[in-house]
This record gives structure tokens, sequence and C-alpha cells, in this order.
């Protein structure tokens, strides 16, 4: 519900089935004693006359043209030193270095440019590292996001072993 509707909110919500509702309300019980009443009966009430599903559909709409200007830009501009697994929902997506393009450098040299990028391979603890850019795409325009792209892409070919 955070990420969803709006951060300041700090509420969510669970479908929990009845045999498990008593122990839910006693967990949410002692790990927050003053839940906002009014703020959960405005969201549960805009819920409930299908506002927050249209929200959803708007939401997902304006995520996938960015998830598309982002992929699109990405193979444009560096469609030989990356490939890019392309979610179905979320707000971010994985892009592969190839060559053995070193990510955590690439993190580096794109913060010094104003790109806010998260390098993959410090986040492996067994499995095989792979080099790789964890990249978000949601809250920014198609037009800031072709900007980031073309200018991450320029970092990344200049990024060598």
């Amino acid at each position: 519900m955070n990420k969803a509707l709006f951060p300041g909110l700090r509420l969510g919500y669970m479908v929990v089935p009845p045999s498990l509702l008593r122990a839910f309300r006693s967990a949410r019980y002692l790990i927050d004693r003053q839940p906002s009443s009014l703020e959960q009966t405005v969201v549960a009430e805009f819920m409930r006359q299908g506002h927050f599903a249209s929200h959803l559909r708007r939401t997902r709409l304006l995520y996938r043209e960015q998830r598309d200007a982002l992929v699109a830009e990405l193979a444009r501009r560096a469609g030989d030193h990356v490939s890019v697994d392309v979610p179905d929902q979320g707000m971010h997506l994985i892009a592969f270095l190839r060559d053995h393009r070193p990510d955590t450098t690439i993190e580096a040299a794109a913060r010094q440019r104003g790109i806010v990028v998260r390098a993959i391979r410090p986040m492996y603890e067994k499995a095989r590292p792979r080099s790789g850019l964890m990249l978000g795409f949601s809250g920014f325009s198609c037009d800031a996001i072709v900007s980031a792209a073309t200018r991450l892409a320029e970092i990344i070919e200049n990024t060598h072993l």
C-alpha cells in the first residue's frame, strides 16, 4: 500500500485466512499500538469503492511506459554491453553486464553523474555472482529516463575490465 498509494501513509494490508486473524491482530497490536484509525478507515473506504484498483491499473500502465522507455534506450545505446531482464511488473529491472564489466565501478561512475543504480554483484551470497545493475524506473518522466539511460550507456561503454 505504501509504495502503491502514498508513502507518507505508512499503511499496509494483508489478506489473512480467518483461522489466523486473531494471531495477526495480536501481533499487529504488539508492533504498533497507535495506528491511525482515521487513515485506516479512509483507505479502507477508498479500496471498497474500487478507487485503489483503478489507481493500480493507471499506475501499472505508467510503469510499463517508463519501463519500456528504459529498456528501449538501453537496447539502442548499450545493447552490445547489456542484456536486460524485462519484468512483467514492479518498479525495477536488472541490466546484466556482458564481458564481466565491473558493476561496482559503473555504479560509482553513474553516481558521480547523478544517476542512481545499484550493483548486484555484492548481493550474491552463495550462487556464482553476475555483474549487473538494478535500475529503478518509477517516479521519473520518460524524458528523464531516456536522458539517464543515455548517460548510463556512455558510462558502460567507457568502463572496461
